[in-house]
């Protein structure tokens, strides 16, 4: 089998692997499907990790891959700014069963003015970009 074909394989599977996980939310990547009230799982999800997966994707060179990428990116994007105009701040982590939620758990008290959230949002519109007609409110 050739190299490019190979790449190609991994990818579809990859892509297939991460939509039939469970992972994938309304506003963004869950971090774990385990809902233990902790900060690291379900239904939190967190910035860096969205941001790796969507970057991944992006270098795949798949348009399919790429599709996604933008799918999550917007999804991100969108929940950051509705929680935003609600509370005034950026937060470390989101609730992505619902947009524009924050998230909560763990052992201290959920974090605000977060500089990851900041740079993720900031990363995604400069890989993207903001089509004018795209409605920014939670659907």
């Amino acid at each position: 089998m050739h190299k490019d074909d190979q790449d190609v394989k991994v990818v579809d599977e990859v892509l297939r692997s991460l939509q039939n996980s469970g992972l994938l939310c309304p506003a963004g990547i869950a971090t774990s499907l385990t809902n233990s009230g902790q900060q690291w799982d379900f239904p939190n999800g967190w910035a860096p990790l969205q941001h790796m997966i969507v970057e991944g994707l992006v270098r795949s060179r798949s348009e399919q891959a790429r599709s996604i990428a933008e799918d999550i990116a917007v999804k991100w994007i969108r929940t950051n700014y509705v929680a935003y105009k609600k509370t005034g701040n950026m937060h470390e982590k989101y609730n992505v069963e619902k947009c524009g939620d924050f998230g909560g758990g763990g052992e201290y008290v959920p974090q605000t003015g977060f500089g990851w959230s900041n740079g993720v949002v900031l990363a995604f519109l400069e890989e993207f970009g903001w089509p004018r007609d795209l409605e920014l409110d939670c659907p």
